[in-house]
């Protein structure tokens, strides 16, 4: 259900008919700012400083309301709780229930940090583009010390593309509402992602986005999250969704399985110039724990000398039965190699390419077009020099990375292949 991620179009798109609906002014602002309180508060309890103050982060617009109210609820339930007003100015109906609440707004920066244990970043929306302003430079050296929890992304970051600013702010943990943004699945800096799902009675937020997304985009190039970070050890609210773990397989063996139901992936990497490449490539596969890994190139000898497990041959015709082809690391970038990738290319099963074959691609147009032509899953894992190159090559124009992304499948793969890149 919350596998897809949103624009931040779609998101205003779906809030319009909501905040037109509200019973009373700020009822969808309040109902997000209490799924921030809810993180702060289990952020503040899982602290060893639990005791120590809060700092909001303030901007003017809708995120800096979210924080203050937030703050509000924080101070209520008797936390000592300050704000900062980061552009000197903020939504008044937060302000005002943030001091009414007992909230302390103030002036300056504190000198220390040492007294807080928790900062709330409302300091920019979904709308902020590029860094920071340089005046917050003090702000984000004062945060080096403390847990911040952003709302929807951290400040600084774009939530269409996940590029973070020269001047941006790296969270602890981000809270997000009614469907995720792009950023969190491209931008490490949201840490810990959480996702509300808030709206009105009996119109829950993420309902209003998927009835306001267009036709296309529900089978359109929609981005699809999968959980890259370590176990979080804070418990969360059940009220709050941690992005979920990537639907990974089991690859434990059943009664019924053989080699070829668990998995078999061939290696076309390594020459005389790069032996380690075919080693380090085996080895990442049989660490990967496919039921066999198979080796095909001139370095089949030094390969199974390291990697026993592995069967091996000197010619990629005389491999046998796989699964999944890896060709690429270190293979080199000659006319050998480029007909090896041809006849790989040529294989019916999925094919990841990487380096070497990277390189090849970029320098053979019909490499590409037999790319193109492929019915079976391609996955090309280039590096940025590498994306750069095969961009370049491609015929792709310039723009955000997201956008590059999206685009160069489209120039290696015809509308009906699915063939995915990598930045």
């Amino acid at each position: 259900m919350y596998a897809s991620t949103f624009t931040a179009d779609q998101i205003r798109a779906a809030e319009a008919p909501l905040l037109a609906a509200q019973a009373h002014p700020d009822q969808l602002m309040q109902s997000a700012a209490h799924a921030v309180f809810e993180a702060a508060e289990a952020m503040l309890a899982g602290s060893a400083g639990s005791a120590g103050r809060v700092l909001v982060l303030a901007g003017p617009g809708g995120n800096g309301g979210d924080a203050l109210y937030a703050g509000a609820e924080l101070a209520l339930a008797g936390h000592r709780v300050d704000a900062l007003l980061t552009a000197g100015r903020a939504q008044q109906r937060a302000l005002a229930a943030f001091s009414n609440a007992g909230g302390q707004v103030l002036e300056t920066l504190p000198d220390s940090s040492a007294e807080y244990a928790l900062a709330i970043d409302g300091i920019t929306g979904i709308g902020g583009s590029g860094g920071l302003r340089e005046e917050l430079a003090d702000v984000m050296r004062w945060l080096r010390r403390v847990r911040v929890l952003s709302v929807d992304v951290p400040s600084g970051v774009d939530a269409d593309t996940g590029e973070a600013g020269e001047l941006h702010i790296t969270a602890d943990a981000t809270v997000t509402f009614g469907g995720w943004r792009r950023a969190h699945a491209l931008a490490p800096e949201c840490g810990v992602q959480l996702l509300a799902d808030i709206g009105l009675p009996g119109r829950p937020l993420h309902t209003e986005l998927l009835d306001t997304m267009p036709e296309w985009a529900h089978d359109g190039p929609t981005l699809v999250l999968a959980n890259r970070a370590v176990a979080d050890p804070q418990v969360w609210p059940d009220t709050l969704l941690p992005l979920p773990a990537a639907p990974v397989q089991d690859v434990a063996p059943g009664p019924a399985d053989d080699k070829y139901s668990g998995g078999v992936v061939r290696i076309r990497a390594g020459s005389a110039g790069y032996p380690g490449a075919a080693v380090l490539a085996v080895s990442g596969a049989v660490m990967a724990t496919p039921a066999m890994v198979r080796y095909a190139g001139p370095e089949a000898d030094g390969v199974v000398r390291v990697r026993p497990e592995a069967v091996v041959t000197q010619r990629l015709e005389d491999v046998g039965r796989v699964q999944a082809w890896v060709f690429g690391p270190g293979a080199g970038t000659g006319e050998d190699a480029a007909r090896e990738l041809a006849w790989a290319l040529e294989q019916q099963v999925p094919l990841l390419i990487d380096a070497d074959g990277l390189a090849l691609l970029t320098h053979h147009e019909q490499l590409r077009q037999a790319v193109a032509s492929r019915e079976e899953p391609t996955v090309l894992t280039p590096h940025d020099g590498e994306f750069s190159r095969l961009r370049e090559a491609a015929g792709v124009r310039e723009g955000t990375r997201f956008e590059e992304t999206l685009e160069l499948p489209r120039r290696c793969a015809p509308p009906s292949c699915a063939k995915a890149a990598s930045p």
